[in-house]
């Protein structure tokens, strides 16, 4: 049968050959080009800035963003946090914050974000799969939570999200999602 054909040995020693000398040419261009990659100061280097201590002021892991909240002209700190308490108890939630601020220039035209660090990442989370319920509440359709991201991930994020709107405008039958930062479709 044709699946049950053999190759001749002459063949085998040729590819043979030919993948033994392409092994040894790619193993001496790796152990030139590694040295300097793997030398001890530079692996010590990677070693000490994975391990470091996590600079609290540069995590955001524990840090939520709110959009959307109507701001006061003197607005205070203590204001800004009763009215992120009101939209925590419309989602049933009472976390522990530890501050919130409002962050960005302020303008006329719409309300500064707030951002709001919480005690445990556990809160946060849970506060982000409440946030669609903000939606049908009075008062809060236009108040939206969001992770605090770096600029890099709402670069991406703002990528992704053009990219969903343009294939649900160009395929209307189809339904898409976004999980994980990728777009997802059913078949």
């Amino acid at each position: 049968q044709w699946y049950q054909r053999r190759v001749p040995e002459a063949v085998v020693s040729t590819q043979s050959t030919g993948v033994r000398k392409e092994l040894s040419s790619y193993s001496a261009v790796l152990s030139q080009n590694c040295a300097a990659a793997v030398a001890p100061k530079k692996l010590q280097a990677a070693l000490k800035r994975a391990t470091a201590p996590v600079d609290p002021a540069c995590d955001r892991s524990r840090n939520l963003m709110v959009f959307g909240l109507p701001e006061a002209a003197d607005e205070e700190d203590s204001a800004t946090q009763h009215r992120v308490k009101k939209v925590f108890s419309k989602l049933d939630c009472d976390p522990a914050v530890t501050s919130s601020t409002r962050v960005g220039k302020k303008t006329e035209t719409r309300p500064r974000p707030i951002k709001v660090t919480l005690e445990r990442r556990e809160d946060l989370l849970l506060l982000l799969k409440k946030a669609k319920l903000l939606r049908q509440a009075e008062g809060f359709r236009t108040v939206y939570l969001s992770p605090d991201l770096s600029r890099e991930e709402r670069e991406e994020s703002t990528r992704v999200y053009q990219t969903l709107k343009r294939l649900r405008r160009d395929n209307p039958g189809r339904r898409y999602w976004v999980r994980e930062g990728s777009i997802m479709c059913d078949v």
